[in-house]
């Protein structure tokens, strides 16, 4: 078996998000908001669970704990408020990294 010492991923650059310089469909002016997008929807849906879990307990269908069902309202409330936050300082940081390459 011959090994070569080439690899097989398409860029080694080390940077999770795609240069907004290449052009390509992929790197959009949002493609650097996936992350805090996607804590956001998974924050939503664990708030989700644990709403749905007190109204489950509150009508008696279920014997879920109070305490699990208020630790993943909060857990996710948490997490919907840590995306909020988290694209506004993205965004800046974009703006200032354009402003000193252009400069």
């Amino acid at each position: 078996m011959e090994v070569t010492g080439e690899t097989s991923f398409p860029d080694d650059s080390g940077s999770l998000c795609p240069d907004p310089r290449s052009g390509s469909a992929v790197a959009s002016g949002w493609a650097y908001l996936h992350k805090p997008i996607i804590v956001m929807v998974m924050g939503s849906l664990m708030a989700a669970v644990g709403g749905l879990l007190f109204l489950l307990q509150s009508s008696g269908v279920t014997e879920a704990s109070r305490s699990v069902a208020s630790a993943c309202l909060s857990i996710g409330l948490m997490f919907v408020v840590m995306g909020l936050v988290w694209i506004p300082i993205l965004k800046e940081k974009q703006r200032r990294k354009r402003y000193s390459e252009g400069a």
